[in-house]
């Protein structure tokens, strides 16, 4: 059955939390910039950025709130107004877990 476009692996956890992001740009230097976590799921999370990220960039993803602290890589980067919105994969087999009490908003 088809849901309307969802192709989702996992389900997603809403965040709206603020984050950290560091990364390095395409001359090798290092970047960091405060994120919104907009949402976030067992294998991957969706931010709001104030500037664009290349696709397939490693980026380090800290949020204290979603007790989230991984690398991942950059599948997607929209701009939207004035902001990016970018979808991380994680890698090397991190897994992340929604803390006790979380709600699941598919």
């Amino acid at each position: 059955m088809h849901d309307g476009g969802n192709i989702r692996r996992h389900t997603r956890f809403e965040g709206d939390m603020t984050s950290q992001v560091v990364w390095q740009d395409r001359f090798g230097r290092d970047k960091w910039a405060k994120a919104i976590l907009l949402d976030v799921s067992e294998s991957g999370a969706r931010l709001q950025m104030p500037e664009p990220l290349e696709l397939r960039s490693v980026v380090g993803v800290v949020c204290q709130a979603a007790r989230l602290q991984a690398q991942g890589t950059v599948r997607f980067c929209k701009r939207e107004g004035n902001k990016h919105i970018v979808g991380v994969e994680f890698v090397c087999g991190f897994i992340w877990k929604p803390p006790a009490g979380t709600v699941a908003t598919q």
